[in-house]
């Protein structure tokens, strides 16, 4: 299975499976619930009784914008951004290690806070706000009554009825899952078939850390994508289809893969550079103030 994130994949190196150790991710882009975080701290301390795995994922009653996540396939102690909700994950690769897991937090504290206030301006789903879609800013709009959700590409609105500001955001985010679905089929049907590829399945999904990923099964592909990608310019929409579409020729980064991408989308370059350099902007959508 290949995969393509805001950071190109860098490698994640192997763990000591004897020991713990810490790391500090510095980009990826979950939510749970806490209380007590720090009388259990002074308990595990003190070697009193740790939390229960039911417990997790255990928000940290002292900075709410960290949780704390268990992992069992986590080797060490590490820390995600998650841009989209404006917070931080703790993982934690086992029960044992959440001692240390508290402590690692507390030392990384002034790094939270950089990692945190640099993140791009939130576009949350409110009515009257402007949201990014397709590259464009767009004022999100709840008319009276009811009716089908729908773009106002003439006017850069985003028509949204709701019976109750509570349903609002939820129809919001619907809207542009079915309008990206709609886009990323058309594109990736369309550079498979210039492989002489068949792709089975596009799933379109809230991926927090990759803009897609292919797999082939029984001869054709499977392809699933971030929604966000609905709210970069399309041609880096495009540019994401192509590069899974080369994946089910090169099922890997070589340069026989990237031979293979700019064959179907020349622009390559450019597009991964504004990813790198947008990539924030796109897990802003939808974010809490």
């Amino acid at each position: 299975m290949s995969a393509l994130s805001p950071l190109e994949q860098a490698p994640i190196n192997k763990a000591e499976a004897a020991k713990p150790t810490i790391r500090v991710r510095r980009k990826e882009t979950g939510v749970a619930n806490m209380s007590g975080v720090l009388s259990k701290l002074k308990r595990n301390s003190s070697g009193g009784a740790k939390p229960d795995k039911a417990e997790f994922p255990l928000r940290d009653s002292a900075d709410p914008r960290i949780l704390y996540v268990l992992s069992n396939r986590a080797r060490r102690v590490s820390l995600k951004v998650k841009a989209a909700e404006r917070q931080v994950h703790v993982i934690v690769p086992n029960l044992r290690a959440f001692a240390q897991a508290q402590a690692f937090a507390q030392t990384q504290r002034d790094w939270i806070d950089v990692q945190l206030e640099g993140l791009p301006p939130p576009q949350p789903f409110v009515p009257g706000e402007d949201i990014l879609f397709q590259g464009d800013l767009y004022r999100l709009v709840s008319p009276p009554g009811k009716g089908r959700a729908k773009i106002d590409r003439a006017g850069r609105r985003i028509i949204v009825p709701s019976p109750d500001p509570e349903s609002f955001a939820g129809r919001v985010r619907r809207l542009l899952i079915r309008e990206a679905r709609a886009e990323l089929e058309a594109a990736t049907h369309h550079y498979a078939s210039e492989l002489g590829k068949r792709v089975g399945k596009v799933s379109v999904r809230d991926q927090a850390s990759r803009w897609g990923s292919a797999i082939t099964r029984q001869g054709e592909g499977h392809i699933s994508y971030s929604w966000r990608l609905i709210c970069a310019p399309p041609d880096i929409l495009e540019y994401v289809c192509a590069h899974e579409c080369a994946h089910l020729v090169e099922a890997n980064h070589s340069a026989a893969f990237w031979a293979v991408c700019e064959q179907l989308f020349p622009e390559t370059k450019r597009a991964k550079r504004w990813l790198t350099k947008h990539g924030g902007d796109l897990h802003a959508v939808g974010a809490d103030v």
